[in-house]
């Protein structure tokens, strides 16, 4: 059983009563980010959750009734986890169950990595002992939230912007494998974030990573997320945008450029994505926005 993108062919492994499958893939930091929808025969159905790395999957909905993870295909799990989206760790090899009777289908997305992205990504706040053995149907409404967020940026493409991407796979990953919060600190001190800055800013156009970012300061792209927000308010996504369409209203004013060099200046895949992210943002596309104010 496959699900393909035109890209990407996943395969289900160990099918059992089903009978069609779909998805879109995003690579973020190394991690494949899968956005999965299957379909079931009217009986049991079941996949091994496992594969070659460690798996992440988050339930995002089911169609006619409710899908389990079980280490014993044979055994339901808990009536207190029977509860709808819910989250599943599953180690790399470890063969767990993904299980439904009579429902129609069920979609999640289901992210593979390997311990050294995990742990590139999350540095020192990684808890090491929460990926060694499987974790099955737990809950966390943050994570869920996250994890409808990149299903949409798996659909656009190329179209959702890699910082925001990579933002939203180190928020889940944090809510499911971060030690116990610690004291926050104060955030970047102002050299950092002077440096980080005018980094941002000479690079507008470029498809920046947190990764890139965080090495300026000498921080994991998890510590330097969080730093970064404490010391700005906002996230490096959120930072990024804000300077791009602050440049481009500037580039749309002072210089009276066209609406594709404004979106090549600034980072855009072309123009029509940066006139619905100007929009989204402002409340008003670029030629209402320019009007009103030469008006």
């Amino acid at each position: 059983m496959q699900a393909s993108d035109g890209t990407d062919k996943f395969a289900f492994r160990s099918p059992h009563g089903m009978k069609a499958a779909r998805g879109s893939l995003r690579k973020v930091a190394g991690i494949d980010v899968r956005h999965l929808q299957h379909f079931n025969n009217p009986g049991r159905a079941w996949h091994d959750l496992s594969g070659p790395q460690d798996t992440l999957t988050v339930v995002l909905a089911e169609i006619g009734g409710r899908c389990e993870a079980r280490e014993n295909l044979r055994r339901s799990v808990a009536l207190h986890q029977q509860r709808p989206h819910h989250i599943s760790f599953v180690p790399a090899e470890m063969r767990t169950w993904g299980y439904a009777e009579n429902i129609e289908s069920v979609r999640e997305l289901r992210l593979s990595f390997d311990s050294k992205s995990l742990a590139n990504l999350l540095g020192p706040d990684l808890a090491p002992a929460r990926t060694q053995i499987p974790d099955l149907m737990f809950q966390d409404k943050r994570a869920v939230d996250c994890a409808r967020l990149l299903a949409a940026a798996c659909d656009a493409g190329e179209q959702s912007p890699r910082l925001y991407g990579e933002g939203l796979v180190l928020a889940l990953l944090s809510l499911c494998f971060q030690s116990p919060p610690r004291k926050q600190g104060s955030g970047l001190s102002a050299l950092q974030l002077r440096q980080v800055l005018d980094f941002l800013h000479q690079h507008l156009d470029a498809a920046l990573s947190l990764s890139e970012l965080a090495r300026l300061v000498d921080l994991s792209p998890s510590q330097f997320a969080r730093q970064f927000k404490a010391a700005t308010g906002v996230s490096p996504h959120r930072y990024q945008l804000n300077t791009r369409i602050g440049k481009a209203q500037e580039l749309l004013l002072v210089q009276g450029e066209s609406l594709s060099m404004v979106a090549a200046a600034t980072g855009f895949v072309d123009q029509s994505h940066f006139t619905r992210t100007f929009k989204r943002v402002t409340g008003a596309t670029p030629h209402a926005w320019l009007r009103d104010r030469n008006s």
